[in-house]
């Protein structure tokens, strides 16, 4: 054997070993291309989904120099075409740029102007005079009789005398022992002066049905002064109806005829009736 011979052996066992490394790495890299390619026909919305780093381009620099020998005439391997990568993946997911996000302008705020002061009208009230006062007269006091009230009756009468504005009362018999008993009329006669008038001048006529009796004033000072009176009418109570006037012990009326009503109770069997001069 030549020494051209053997060292073109030698050569050629070199790129072989060469040239079936590179064969090998070939058919890794189509292999992985291939499982991606199927993971990607499998999940194809996650890819979708996962954005692509940028491809970056080689520089002059990067690229590796490899001094490939020189082409023998071996048993060429066949190799599989690599199928285009950029023909399988699906559109690049470029990922959209950052939204802008208008800052919302406040709207302008407006601005209430000052509420406009009311005009206070000073309200002046109307000065009413003050009334002068009238010195009233104070009623001079006078002196009341013991006994009941007599009031002289607001209308002039044709007699000098007319009976008290409370008479006739009616009340239980308390001048004398017989209790309910007895039955009976008695009072007191005054003057214009609300006094007693005297003892001997004035009598009281008292009658009805079967009955005419006249009592002298001033004989029963029991019933409240020296003009007092009393007539018996009957020994129980009983409804009854009696005339009673007043006159002179000469028999001349000096007050009108008042008509009584006797009542059928205990605690009623007194009946007060009072005479009062009224004029001259």
């Amino acid at each position: 054997m030549s020494e051209t011979t053997f060292r073109r052996q030698k050569r050629s066992g070199c790129g072989g070993r060469l040239v079936n490394l590179l064969a090998v790495v070939i058919a890794a890299v189509a292999i992985l291309l291939l499982c991606g390619v199927g993971l990607i026909l499998l999940t194809p919305d996650a890819l979708a989904n996962t954005p692509l780093a940028p491809l970056t381009a080689l520089t002059d620099r990067d690229a590796v120099e490899v001094e490939l020998p020189t082409a023998i005439p071996v048993a060429v391997v066949p190799t599989e075409t690599a199928t285009s990568v950029s023909s399988l993946l699906q559109p690049t997911w470029t990922p959209r740029g950052a939204v802008l996000i208008e800052t919302a302008t406040p709207l302008a705020t407006s601005t209430v102007g000052p509420s406009p002061t009311p005009s206070v009208t000073p309200f002046l009230p109307t000065r009413t005079p003050t009334p002068t006062a009238t010195n009233t007269a104070t009623p001079t006091p006078t002196d009341t009789p013991e006994g009941p009230t007599l009031t002289p009756s607001p209308t002039r009468s044709q007699f000098p005398f007319t009976r008290s504005d409370v008479s006739p009362q009616y009340m239980a018999n308390y001048a004398n022992p017989a209790a309910c008993q007895w039955m009976g009329i008695a009072g007191e006669v005054f003057d214009i002066n609300r006094n007693p008038v005297p003892q001997g001048q004035y009598r009281v006529h008292v009658w009805s049905e079967g009955f005419d009796e006249r009592a002298e004033v001033g004989g029963a000072p029991a019933y409240g002064g020296p003009s007092g009176w009393e007539q018996f009418l009957h020994d129980r109570p009983m409804v009854r109806t009696y005339n009673v006037q007043l006159e002179t012990v000469n028999g001349t009326a000096v007050s009108q005829v008042y008509s009584v009503l006797s009542r059928a109770a205990c605690e009623q069997n007194l009946i007060r009736f009072d005479f009062i001069q009224n004029h001259q």
